[in-house]
């Protein structure tokens, strides 16, 4: 791979981190085979004695002087495979367009500050990023992970946000048979923010230990500090003379700035580094810290003066020794260098998708959930560009497992009831079909927020509708057989207008999903968008929820983990399951059947009906187990009898199941079976059973 890097420096490691980052990662990128150009611009205050390094070696360093000299550079950037652009670059939003313009291979933004940068994009400061530049990039590489991904893709539209974590080169950073020089050192530039958690950690801790000795080492701190007597001043320490520093060390302190503790997921590093040298860290505490590293184990936490005292009295080398073995197996520059290639790959194959400005889009919104994850595989099977669209406030991310990194799939997290992201607006007039399975299906699930379910089935439906409308898509609603009610007409066709209470605590759901056919037949009828509407009965099969609450996860979960069988009812009302392979056929027959004009529902189910108790005989048969039963009263609303009518899917869509009931079980059995084995402990699932 032929990878250009216009960074903020390379050559001078002077008051930043970003020169130690490129150092290990670009060293190890380059291990694997890259060629690399580094690109730096000239600036005073990175010159001089300040420019520590000449001649990397593992690439090609030079400078430009000013944004007109990069034209210089314009051939070598359109022929590279990828051009990454970092955080703080002088000029960076010029540099940006001026890349975007060039460039024929894969862009990224390398932010290795993110929690800053996405402070000052809030107070409209574009120094060196600015919304416009941010889409783009085919990539957008961060120090932070977390949430802030999401963030940066909703708000910004950036078409893939990624984690790229910090470094450190295990070479450079080991342990060292040095004196101890201290007790508590702290390494870092000054920082407003970050100084009080310095005063308080460590400078604090030197004036009630007197006897012991603390360093601090970095430029640009303020001449009217008051130091005690027992702290060592460093103004600058270049990185060759870090692991030395960190050996002399019996605890080093890590501070993290306020912009990084908010978002949370941001090490430092420094964190690396000194873990790398088997020293043991004290640190402020922030969300994601101990995914990286264990508390106790591996790393220490002090909120207070007197938490930091108290560190000092403690043994602990065993614990700088277990943070080194962590890094060792994670950290290093050789795993970034790593990921940077799987994201650059990744991010080239995406590319070479878009390209295709023609290719049209499938959406599926809800499609991480159950049967909308199952409808994402089936449609890349067909050979669709999926974009699956999701909050994942009920869906497992798991479900996707199997399609990340498919070269046609999408994954754009956000929330139906809010404005549709950039990433999709931006491509609208692409998307030529929209699923819509966006939203708990389950009751226990769409009862926790009955006002986000109503919203979800009203407000996105709208969203959705809206877009369907302004691209030209086909559309399809997902109903449910819960528009029915508790049916007085036995079985349920589609003229049947049902008996719902508009009132009770199943009302989210069930009129949501009234509310919502209503407007797509609206929408139809007004031609403002082509539309179907499925109604589906009790689908069930793998990726439902271990506790979502219906009852055939209930029933397998229950005699899988050899516990009390809880029946809802007597276990006379009866239901008709239909195996989500089947369900997800018929809905995409329903979407693709030229010969129907939409304004006018149609049942997608297993006719064949069955009482709770016959399922629970089946279950048991297939688990081998003999459960004792323990019965309650039926929940309010839920209905005595389900079973749908499909003589118009048989008519129009050529379609019935054809998965029976034994085998389909089979399945979802062992999927169960596999994921108890493998995650949450039966005792600690919330089984609130219903007979949905």
């Amino acid at each position: 791979m032929k990878l250009v890097v216009l960074g903020l420096s390379l050559g001078s490691s002077w008051g930043n981190g970003h020169a130690t980052t490129f150092r290990a990662l670009l060293k190890a990128f380059a291990a694997c085979g890259h060629d690399i150009l580094f690109l730096e611009r000239e600036v005073p205050w990175y010159a001089g004695e300040r420019r520590d390094l000449t001649d990397p070696g593992y690439c090609w360093l030079q400078y430009y002087p000013d944004l007109q000299a990069l034209e210089t550079w314009a051939a070598t950037i359109a022929e590279a495979d990828a051009v990454i652009v970092g955080s703080y670059v002088p000029d960076g939003v010029e540099v940006a367009r001026f890349v975007r313009k060039h460039a024929r291979g894969v862009t990224a933004f390398y932010d290795i500050d993110t929690p800053v940068t996405l402070a000052k994009l809030a107070r409209g400061d574009f120094e060196y990023l600015s919304p416009e530049v941010i889409p783009g990039y085919d990539v957008y590489l961060s120090f932070t992970g977390g949430p802030t991904l999401g963030r940066i893709e909703r708000e910004f539209g950036s078409p893939a946000a990624r984690a790229l974590y910090c470094s450190v080169d295990a070479e450079a950073y080991r342990p060292l048979d040095v004196p101890k020089r201290w007790d508590l050192s702290y390494l870092g530039t000054y920082s407003d923010d970050r100084q009080p958690a310095l005063e308080r950690l460590l400078i604090e801790t030197a004036r009630r230990c007197p006897d012991r000795r603390f360093a601090v080492a970095g430029p640009q701190y303020p001449a009217g500090i008051a130091w005690p007597a027992n702290v060592e001043r460093i103004e600058h320490l270049p990185p060759a003379r870090h692991g030395e520093f960190y050996g002399a060390s019996r605890l080093t302190l890590n501070v993290t700035r306020a912009d990084m503790i908010a978002a949370g997921w941001s090490p430092s590093v420094r964190l690396f580094e000194a873990a790398a040298c088997g020293t043991p860290i004290l640190s402020d505490r922030w969300n994601g810290l101990d995914s990286l590293f264990a508390p106790d184990r591996e790393i220490l936490f002090a909120d207070t003066t007197e938490d930091a005292v108290a560190a000092l009295g403690r043994d602990a080398a065993a614990l700088g020794a277990a943070a080194r073995a962590r890094v060792l197996a994670e950290h290093t520059a050789v795993h970034r260098a790593q990921e940077l290639e799987h994201h650059l790959t990744q991010a080239t194959a995406r590319k070479a998708i878009m390209k295709v400005e023609t290719a049209p889009l499938t959406l599926v919104a809800g499609g991480a959930g159950f049967i909308g994850s199952h409808l994402c595989a089936e449609l890349l099977a067909r050979g669709d560009h999926v974009v699956c669209l999701d909050n994942l406030q009920t869906a497992r991310p798991s479900n996707l497992g199997d399609l990340e990194g498919h070269p046609r799939f999408e994954f754009v997290e956000a929330d139906v009831t809010h404005p549709l992201p950039p990433s999709i607006t931006a491509r609208a007039r692409r998307f030529t079909r929209i699923y819509n399975l966006a939203c708990a299906a389950s009751p226990p699930q769409y009862q926790v927020d009955p006002e986000h379910t109503m919203l979800t089935c009203v407000v996105g439906t709208d969203q959705l509708l809206r877009l369907a409308e302004l691209s030209g898509a086909r559309f399809l609603l997902t109903s449910t057989s819960e528009v029915y009610g508790d049916p007085e007409e036995h079985p349920q066709r589609e003229d049947y207008r049902g008996l719902v209470n508009c009132t009770g605590p199943r009302a989210c759901y069930d009129e949501g999903k009234r509310a919502a056919e209503a407007m797509t037949f609206d929408f139809g009828r007004m031609d403002r968008a082509e539309v179907r509407v499925a109604r589906l009965f009790n689908t069930y099969g793998p990726h439902m929820h271990l506790d979502d609450g219906r009852v055939v996860s209930n029933l397998i979960c229950q005699a899988l983990s050899g516990r009390e069988i809880t029946i809802y009812g007597d276990g006379s009302q009866t239901r008709s399951f239909c195996y989500v392979a089947d369900t997800v056929e018929a809905l995409i027959r329903l979407m693709e059947c030229d010969d129907f004009d939409g304004m006018e529902p149609i049942n997608i189910g297993n006719p064949d009906e069955m009482t709770v108790n016959e399922l629970l005989e089946q279950v048991t048969a297939i688990t081998r187990v003999n459960p004792r039963v323990e019965y309650h009263p039926l929940p309010i609303d839920d209905p005595r009898r389900r079973r749908p009518d499909i003589t118009r899917a048989r008519s129009l869509l050529g379609w019935e199941p054809r998965v029976d009931l034994r085998t389909g079980l089979v399945s979802t059995c062992a999927w169960f079976a596999e994921e108890l084995a493998q995650g949450t402990p039966p005792e600690e699932l919330e089984l609130t059973c219903a007979a949905e």
